[in-house]
């Protein structure tokens, strides 16, 4: 008998991480930090662009290989009703239709990341929130009043400012060797597994 071609299994194996990045909406430029993130984790029958996380990988303002899409994001499971739209290994752009990607199959998950240059996306709806996810240096966008009009200007940030627009959240990050989960009481970070993260099924 022929087992389905899971995703969530497939992460798994590429010990990757969905994480949806906090990042400017060409449809909605006033929808900046932490609202756009907030709003995220409540969206139920809209798909959202997410970005496959590694151990290792960079956000766009760091140097190394890539793969993130913006500095802090929503960290999500892969539930029962969860729908994948598309995957692909770079950004696919959308229409009234939706992305321009393609099919999640076997084949088509492993190019998203085999493929990806710097990073990929993969458009999800009805996901299951597991918590903030951070890739240092923090740069997010802000509504700041310039001039008497509110307008969205990239700030930098301390971790201890990020994470606390989202109380109770758990908070995640990667560095080369491993995925970090931030202690809030004491502020530091302690190395944890994939499944501490992603638990199995």
């Amino acid at each position: 008998m022929t087992v389905p071609f899971s995703p969530r299994a497939f992460l798994r194996g590429r010990q990757a991480l969905l994480v949806h990045f906090s990042t400017v909406m060409a449809r909605r430029p006033e929808l900046t930090f932490p609202d756009d993130l907030r709003r995220a984790a409540t969206l139920q029958g809209v798909p959202l662009a997410f970005s496959t996380i590694q151990r290792g990988d960079t956000n766009p303002n760091g140097t190394g290989r890539g793969g993130a899409e913006g500095s802090v994001g929503m960290l999500v499971d892969i539930g029962p009703g969860t729908i994948i739209k598309s995957v692909s290994h770079q950004d696919s752009g959308s229409n009234e239709q939706g992305s321009l990607g393609f099919e999640p199959t076997e084949e088509n998950c492993a190019s998203s990341i085999d493929q990806r240059v710097t990073s990929n996306e993969w458009h999800v709806q009805d996901y299951l929130p597991v918590g903030l996810f951070i890739l240092p240096p923090i740069f997010v966008r802000r509504m700041v009043d310039i001039g008497g009009a509110l307008t969205p200007v990239e700030v930098r940030l301390q971790v201890p400012e990020t994470v606390e627009p989202f109380p109770g959240v758990r908070v995640f990050s990667a560095n080369a060797e491993k995925f970090l989960e931030l202690d809030r009481p004491s502020g530091e970070w302690r190395a944890v597994s994939y499944d501490e993260i992603i638990p199995p099924r």
